[in-house]
């Protein structure tokens, strides 16, 4: 059997090491579980402000803000505006408090519904994140 030279090997290392850690996470994950990309939402300065404006994802997906802007800006659910009168808000589903400059505020998912959201520092920024379930394909009989 031909032995390696050391040099060889340090050239595989770079093309292996990739393959590798993919087959692990495949394998982790497992077969035919796949999980669903991140849905990303950029912030602006300027309109619409939310870019998309409107969103639509399938309940569980990840959704993640990035404020590539030079000001602090929030992602926060219109339910979290309104308080009951005892004082406490009711149906906040999520508030990212201040994203900074550079920053991302990611929600890991939500049940079916409407989520109209604003920026609190800014209350002309709105968008609206729409939670669908996913579709389901009949089983082919």
């Amino acid at each position: 059997m031909a032995r390696m030279s050391p040099k060889g090997f340090q050239r595989r290392i770079p093309t292996v090491l990739p393959a590798l850690a993919a087959g692990l996470l495949w394998s982790a994950a497992g077969p035919g579980t796949a999980a669903a990309p991140t849905f990303q939402i950029i912030i602006d300065s300027g309109s619409p402000y939310y870019m998309p404006a409107s969103a639509t994802v399938t309940t569980g997906a990840a959704v993640r803000w990035d404020n590539p802007t030079a000001s602090h800006h929030t992602v926060t659910h219109d339910g979290c505006s309104i308080d009951d009168p005892d004082g406490a808000p009711t149906g906040c589903a999520f508030d990212s408090g201040s994203v900074a400059p550079n920053g991302s505020f990611t929600l890991p998912g939500l049940p079916p519904g409407r989520y109209p959201y604003h920026c609190s520092l800014h209350p002309i920024m709105r968008g609206v994140l729409i939670v669908v379930e996913p579709m389901t394909i009949p089983a082919q009989t």
